[in-house]
């Protein structure tokens, strides 16, 4: 049997099809690959904390919280930004620090150190905080947040929470 011409030759109809079909497939292909690596990219990625050089071990007062302020920079995506943080360091004894995060736990104010109570005072709702982050009164409904921190030499490093 031989194929008449009408069977072997594609109708325009037929090869406008499969052309948008080929085309379209293309453009999935080309934005699906990107979209889906930046989909799974976040599970893939490891969760990395830097330690932070935050203070010299000389600045730091043996008898009340020491107020730093540290520089670091925060990778987002493809975004990198400078930010300044404050802490406040406590001594504990022998090259033992605790650092705490110089936020009120309650909505975020910024602690002041009051040395005459001997206290963390938050100065918009009236939280108020002991030496070893506690609360002692006022709305907070946790203690201060501690910041990890290790010494390496004469300096202080932390990371952040």
């Amino acid at each position: 049997m031989t194929a008449t011409i009408a069977e072997t030759t594609t109708s325009r109809r037929n090869f406008l099809a499969n052309g948008i079909k080929a085309i379209a497939g293309f453009f999935i292909l080309a934005l699906g690959i990107p979209l889906t690596g930046f989909t799974i990219s976040s599970a893939l990625k490891k969760d990395k904390h830097d330690w932070i050089e935050a203070a010299e071990l000389g600045d730091l007062s043996d008898d009340k919280p020491t107020r730093i302020t540290y520089h670091y920079r925060r990778k987002d995506g493809w975004m990198t930004t400078e930010s300044r943080k404050t802490a406040f360091v406590v001594k504990e004894g022998n090259d033992a620090y605790t650092v705490f995060a110089s936020r009120c736990t309650h909505l975020g104010c910024g602690l002041d150190w009051d040395a005459t109570t001997n206290q963390f005072k938050c100065p918009c709702h009236g939280g108020v905080f002991d030496a070893h982050g506690n609360v002692v009164e006022g709305p907070p409904p946790r203690p201060l947040v501690k910041l990890g921190c290790k010494i390496e030499g004469r300096k202080l490093f932390v990371m952040e929470a």
